[in-house]
């Protein structure tokens, strides 16, 4: 189901503006490999979880859409957006702008592409995405246009966008790769500087900061990043921001801009708690029913 719920019914509660869901994700190549996040949205609540199915464990965020609306089958909700799996693979999906019409009933070969994201559960790398969505057509969802940022740590990173029509593929060139909120494959041969659209100034500042500190970047520069692109619009706040060590299957995140304490998830004990020595709280299990961000005190 992914996002698609959710984004049904964002059409009816607020209309979507083109503030409503912005984020900015990234993925980097250099001594070590590195994925990032800042999840950008109305103040909702979030939850982490932990998924575990044959032979592989994912991490989620997803967050809760239901506030306003009371019927049974959107009752406490909660729709993926960013996650990991113990192979390494990273997906984020975001909004992307201008919107494309959305598209509710599927023909033949087609797929939302906001399903893409389930792929992290399936598969072990971007070739399996890949092979996942060949011969498929991708179409937008009915509200917000979305794309995919892919990342494995074979150093394969794309992004997965669509206008209805045509399907595209954005690789990598070099050794980051960055996604804001307008479409990857309009600068394909072009500079990061000559980026323009939605969510450009931040896709700017993260390639910048990249170029400058692949290689001596870490966790903590991770966060010094993910701050210089907080989410500044008025109807939208950066809710978390999250680092991915994937070689170590392990996730650091911080809550409200808070980055004076960072939470630490470890996919292979499927457990969070305080990252850093001092930090107060406690580490506790990880599982699909998850923890609430407001229950990490």
């Amino acid at each position: 189901m992914g996002l698609k719920i959710f984004i049904l019914l964002l059409v009816f509660i607020f209309g979507y503006t083109s503030s409503s869901f912005a984020c900015t994700s990234f993925a980097l190549y250099g001594s070590q490999v590195f994925y990032g996040m800042n999840f950008d949205y109305f103040a909702v609540p979030l939850k982490f979880l932990i998924e575990s199915g044959p032979g592989m464990n994912v991490f989620h965020l997803s967050f809760l859409y239901e506030q306003t609306v009371k019927k049974p089958e959107f009752k406490n909700y909660f729709a993926k957006t960013c996650g990991m799996n113990d192979k390494g693979l990273f997906c984020a999906c975001q909004e992307i702008e201008p919107y494309s019409e959305g598209i509710e009933e599927l023909s033949n070969n087609e797929i939302h592409i906001g399903d893409q994201y389930d792929t992290i559960s399936t598969c072990a790398d971007v070739d399996g995405v890949q092979d996942f969505i060949k011969g498929k057509k991708a179409v937008q969802y009915i509200g917000p246009s979305v794309h995919n940022l892919f990342a494995d740590i074979n150093g394969n990173a794309i992004v997965t966008e669509t206008d209805n029509k045509n399907n595209f593929l954005t690789g990598m060139e070099g050794d980051f790769m960055v996604m804001s909120n307008f479409a990857n494959h309009s600068l394909v041969g072009r500079s990061y500087a000559d980026a323009d659209g939605s969510g450009a100034d931040r896709y700017k500042t993260a390639c910048e900061y990249l170029s400058e500190n692949k290689d001596t970047f870490s966790v903590d520069k991770g966060f010094d990043l993910l701050e210089k692109v907080i989410c500044r619009e008025d109807d939208c706040t950066t809710l978390s921001s999250m680092v991915f060590l994937p070689r170590r299957n392990r996730i650091y995140i911080s809550l409200n801009r808070n980055y004076g304490k960072i939470w630490e998830v470890s996919l292979d004990r499927k457990t969070i708690g305080p990252y850093k020595e001092g930090d107060t709280g406690s580490r506790v299990s990880l599982g699909a029913g998850g923890i609430l961000s407001t229950d990490l005190r």
